[in-house]
């Protein structure tokens, strides 16, 4: 039993590590476009829309910038945590992406009601910072078990 919880943790963290690196490459390529100023391959015209409107970049900001932030920041701790089981490395994963899971939240619904547009590519890192989230969740969660 304790073994099966060991590999459970294991996987859940390399999927997280994954999804970061995912996160990652999405975050590259959208930032590109919000740096260059060009369109970007999207399935709808949401991403041109998100990528001009002035709310796309608080705080002088753009968006995707703190993206990639987030997503290097967790990529780095799941890595750091696959050598050592720390707890500090998981709660740090685990408030990583309470705060990415936030701020998704805040761009989607701005992306909705303000912008009046949905970035393809936005919609998808939200996704994935869900289930980022979700599964740290878990692995506290596994990990609170086995203490």
């Amino acid at each position: 039993m304790a073994e099966n919880i060991k590999l459970t943790k294991k996987v859940l963290n390399r999927i997280v590590f994954i999804l970061s690196i995912i996160g990652v490459i999405i975050a590259v390529y959208v930032l590109y476009g919000f740096i260059k100023k060009t369109s970007i391959v999207c399935v709808n015209e949401g991403c041109e829309i998100v990528r001009k409107s002035p709310y796309s970049y608080p705080l002088g900001i753009p968006v995707p910038l703190v993206g990639l932030i987030g997503y290097f920041v967790l990529m780095i701790l799941t890595f750091a945590r696959s050598v050592s089981q720390d707890l500090k490395l998981l709660k740090a994963i685990l408030a990583i992406a309470v705060f990415g899971v936030l701020f998704v939240g805040w761009f989607t619904y701005t992306e909705i009601f303000y912008i009046k547009a949905v970035c393809t590519w936005c919609a998808i890192s939200a996704l994935n910072m869900l289930i980022i989230f979700i599964i740290g969740l878990k692995m506290y969660q596994l990990e609170r078990r086995t203490k």
